[in-house]
């Protein structure tokens, strides 16, 4: 290749890329420093990148402590939500390092007094922050805030010990909506998903899965607003279980009354594959997500508009079929954006007409 072809200074073609709202393609990008930037038809002949191009992946529940985080981003995952570990750990994850996921944090849980997860197992000292009222309450939303937190969890969990009352769930809730952060709360035991709707909780750590949710409460939390996060693989991992059963129940007539839907994992929890988890997919198609929807729960709605520093590429095209999306992405891997350039094979292959020449 002469100096004047050089990798830098020639557009990247891929089949498809996903644009929030559907595959486009193929589209060619130029890598400006750690961005990519749209190629205009007519370009210089294109090097034959080939696969799909997504912005980000994202795990909207992990573990960070728990997992190796550069096996998550080599497995695919960009983008890491970790609810909840110890709060000073959590913040040094907060450091920009694109050959890792980018991660949003919540600091440690909020639970009552030796509530979940204080004896759990898994969750280290200082990963839970004991609350016994709301001026207490109040105290530790403030904490998170300070070390970055971008969401507050609380813990609702009756099946492992005593939870906040109704006035200090209150005040959590009122507390971080006045620092502008939304609510994210663990859910188990009986009419603890009710407590969180009618609190204005806004989001579910997992799907509900120890009691079926009346039809009527499912429809007060999507009129609310109110997101769920997927986890149904924690329970079998890939030998569904009753929990499973129920969670996939609730979760489908969630989804059929217009409830959104955000796919995570519970990384940390057992044996679950470190990126992009083709089970958790194929679950949340069983629930009833359409091709569009499955992708969005995972790659986001925003468009590709100048996508870096980190990104996700899939080797190839995207499936005809919708049975094949959740294997086909689960062969996604994280990349740097000047990583694209290195990739084996790129600068052996000949150069595709310019951009435009065959597109339809």
């Amino acid at each position: 290749m002469s100096d004047g072809e050089r990798a830098p200074d020639r557009p990247l073609q891929v089949d498809a890329v996903w644009t929030g709202t559907a595959f486009d393609g193929p589209r060619a990008f130029r890598v400006d420093g750690e961005r990519l930037v749209t190629a205009p038809a007519g370009s210089t002949a294109a090097l034959p990148l080939g696969g799909t191009l997504f912005p980000s992946l994202t795990d909207h529940h992990v573990h960070l402590g728990l997992v190796d985080p550069g096996a998550l981003f080599a497995g695919g995952i960009t983008h890491a939500v970790d609810l909840g570990w110890i709060p000073d750990v959590a913040a040094s994850w907060l450091a920009d390092d694109p050959a890792l996921p980018a991660v949003a944090i919540a600091g440690a849980l909020l639970t009552a007094p030796g509530g979940y997860p204080v004896r759990s197992g898994w969750a280290p000292e200082g990963a839970a922050a004991e609350v016994g009222g709301p001026r207490e309450a109040g105290d530790a939303v403030r904490r998170q805030v300070m070390l970055g937190a971008s969401r507050i969890k609380v813990a609702l969990n009756t099946d492992a010990g005593e939870t906040v009352d109704n006035p200090t769930l209150a005040a959590i809730v009122e507390d971080a909506h006045a620092a502008g952060l939304p609510v994210v709360a663990h859910v188990q035991g009986p009419g603890q998903a009710a407590r969180a709707v009618e609190a204005g909780v806004d989001q579910l750590a997992h799907t509900p899965f120890t009691e079926r949710l009346d039809d009527a409460l499912i429809a007060e939390a999507v009129r609310r607003g109110m997101t769920w996060i997927s986890t149904l693989d924690i329970h079998g991992w890939g030998v569904p279980t009753e929990h499973h059963r129920i969670a996939v129940d609730n979760l489908r007539r969630f989804i059929a009354q217009g409830g959104r839907v955000l796919y995570g994992t519970d990384l940390g929890n057992g044996d679950l594959p470190v990126g992009v988890n083709a089970r958790e997919l194929a679950a949340l198609q069983k629930a009833g997500l359409t091709r569009t929807d499955l992708v969005r729960a995972i790659a986001g709605d925003q468009p590709a508009t100048a996508p870096g520093p980190r990104v996700a590429w899939v080797p190839t095209p995207p499936p005809a079929d919708d049975d094949d999306l959740p294997a086909w992405l689960a062969t996604a891997r994280g990349l740097r954006v000047p990583d694209l350039l290195t990739l084996p094979g790129l600068l052996t292959l000949p150069a595709r007409r310019p951009l435009g020449q065959d597109l339809p």
